[in-house]
């Protein structure tokens, strides 16, 4: 099946792991995948992996605001649309409340929440257009208590909350929003 033929998926945390299942599945059902991570060489060996043509790549640091919103302007000038974005780039490490630094906390919230953030709000304009969906991949862990990931927990739950809204701010207008919540897979981000 190619339930995706003429679409364009915008695909963050593509250089492994989840993110690169998920531009492989969307490329196989015909879509054109704008792949984004901030490692280069894992970003580059997904891209190998893509099956048909006129895919898209840029190293994007999800954290950056004006990065984030330069990124959808360059998927839409290279693939001319968008039809979904997946924001799936991601950070994770467990401490104990009292170990968590300043930047642990900063970097963790800026990955995780803002940058899915500044994805939706600079994606919404094209996806109002497409009548197109966003899917946020959030966690289990925003569903209920776990030891040690209070960074990571409260991070995520952001992400739920922001796509709830999203749902009611923007379904009645044509734009999906929905939110994945995977439990503990053996991905690279398990050894960050």
């Amino acid at each position: 099946m190619r339930r995706f033929e003429g679409k364009v998926v915008m695909v963050t945390g593509a250089g492994s792991g989840i993110g690169r299942a998920t531009a492989v599945r969307f490329a196989a059902e015909g879509a054109r995948v704008s792949a984004s991570d901030v490692n280069a060489a894992g970003l580059a060996e997904t891209m190998d992996l893509l099956a048909g043509t006129g895919h898209h790549s840029q190293v994007l640091d999800v954290s950056q605001a004006q990065a984030c919103r330069d990124a959808v302007a360059a998927t839409v000038a290279a693939c001319g649309r968008l039809d979904v974005l997946c924001n799936i780039a991601g950070f994770a490490g467990a401490y104990h409340l009292h170990e968590v630094t300043d930047e642990f906390w900063q970097r963790m919230i800026a990955v995780n929440l803002s940058g899915v953030f500044f994805l939706c709000q600079a994606a919404m304009p094209h996806l109002l257009e497409s009548g197109g969906n966003i899917v946020n991949v959030t966690s289990t862990a925003a569903l209920a208590g776990h030891p040690w990931t209070s960074s990571y927990s409260a991070s995520k739950g952001g992400v739920l909350a922001l796509t709830l809204t999203l749902a009611v701010e923007f379904g009645k207008q044509g734009v999906r929003s929905n939110a994945v919540a995977p439990g503990s897979i053996e991905t690279p981000i398990q050894n960050a």
